[in-house]
């Protein structure tokens, strides 16, 4: 398999090092940035844009299987003494690996820029608190049919927020295709644990000022 180009974004990233995979240029990055939704404060449930192709991964979410096995679903191996969390994705054709490296990478870029999707379910605003904060890192690289995200946290906090969310993915998104469950009970626990003494109050008002009622579908 060709190595395609890995892409590494961390807290320090700039956004115009984005390159979408499969894309191949900054160009079409900024003409998916500048098609998505204007997405501030409180832009809520359209906070992804047309660039995160949401469409196309919730209509083909069963094409994503676990590297090496047939027909399940994706899920991450955890480390918690190393705060890290990573995926080993195979989509069915090259196609869908394009798509979901591109969402990620996307969401990752928009995260950055304190823009917060799913603003309904505190859970995704605390990872935006998080990314945004730079309390976490993610690495994203796309060869063939596959897609390695490695996601590492440096605070215990961070971690527990990102494990959550990617039980929230493997369990809800790729296992059934579901975007709008609210899972803000998961995140007050681990905002009440101590865990995340150092952060609560932050935390809590940047959830306080953008958490929005949840739209339909």
């Amino acid at each position: 398999m060709q190595k395609e180009t890995l892409i590494q974004l961390t807290s320090t990233a700039l956004l115009s090092s984005l390159l979408l995979v499969g894309c191949g240029n900054s160009n079409t990055a900024d003409r998916q940035e500048g098609n998505g939704s204007r997405m501030g404060q409180n832009s809520g449930n359209n906070a992804e844009g047309e660039g995160s192709n949401i469409p196309y991964l919730r209509d083909n979410h069963a094409n994503y299987s676990q590297h090496g096995t047939a027909n399940v679903t994706p899920a991450p191996t955890k480390d918690a003494a190393k705060m890290s969390i990573d995926w080993t994705i195979s989509g069915k054709t090259e196609e869908n690996a394009e798509k979901l490296a591109s969402h990620i990478a996307f969401m990752e870029a928009r995260l950055k820029e304190d823009k917060n999707p799913r603003a309904f379910d505190k859970l995704f605003l605390m990872e935006a608190y998080m990314k945004y904060n730079g309390f976490y890192t993610t690495n994203i690289e796309r060869s063939g049919t596959n897609v390695v995200v490695s996601k590492k946290a440096n605070t215990a906090c961070a971690y527990e927020v990102i494990s959550a969310h990617s039980d929230v993915v493997s369990g809800d998104f790729f296992a059934q295709g579901e975007i709008m469950n609210d899972h803000s009970s998961d995140a007050e626990k681990i905002l009440a644990s101590s865990a995340c003494n150092d952060v609560r109050t932050s935390v809590e008002n940047y959830i306080s000022q953008r958490q929005e009622t949840r739209g339909g579908k």
